[in-house]
């Protein structure tokens, strides 16, 4: 196998076209991934409604279990959405 020499400045000249390179390749995989980004589903009134009965509940009764305080919001918003 042959043997190859380069100078300092050859060497670091390499390095940095290298190292460019991948910056660049690096960036546009970024930007394709980006673009990609999937869109965030509408909430319905129904469930905006429940976020603020569940809220309210929640500052009413810290202390209870969320599994009886969604039941009691769930009612709640459904008495509110009439």
């Amino acid at each position: 196998m042959p043997t190859v020499t380069m100078t300092l400045e050859e060497y670091e000249a390499l390095r940095s076209l290298i190292s460019s390179e991948r910056e660049s390749e690096g960036a546009s995989l970024a930007d394709r991934e980006m673009a990609q980004k999937p869109k965030k589903r509408k909430k319905s009134k129904y469930q905006k409604e429940l976020g603020r009965q569940l809220k309210r509940l929640k500052a009413k009764h810290p202390r209870t279990k969320i599994t009886a305080l969604m039941k009691r919001a769930h009612r709640a918003t459904r008495k509110a959405m009439k």
